[in-house]
């Protein structure tokens, strides 16, 4: 079921780790409109920003707008995109041959 796009914004956000400027550099748009649309929908006020903008923060934060709309796919994403960045390098060619193993297994099995 779809969320509202303040509360996969802030959670997409908050698993960043990045602050409302710093997304806002990345995705090319206002600091100031984000910040008060942050600010209202964050207290129950009636907000809403465009369409545009909306595709170029979900964008910024590695996501399209209907991914991060999405219940929990921003969480997982981010957890997934946490434990690889944890990993060294010879743990990341493991995990690589590993799901290119399983990948080519499945595929012969079809």
């Amino acid at each position: 079921m779809p969320r509202r796009f303040y509360d996969a914004l802030k959670e997409a956000l908050d698993s960043s780790g990045w602050s409302i400027p710093r997304l806002c550099q990345e995705a090319g748009v206002s600091t100031d409109q984000v910040t008060k649309f942050m600010q209202r929908a964050g207290k129950g006020e009636r907000a809403s920003t465009n369409v545009d903008d909306a595709v170029k923060l979900a964008n910024a934060l590695g996501f399209t707008l209907d991914e991060m709309l999405k219940d929990q796919t921003a969480v997982l994403r981010s957890e997934a995109v946490d434990l690889w960045r944890a990993l060294t390098p010879e743990e990341r060619d493991i995990l690589r041959a590993a799901a290119r193993g399983r990948r080519d297994a499945s595929d012969t099995a079809h």
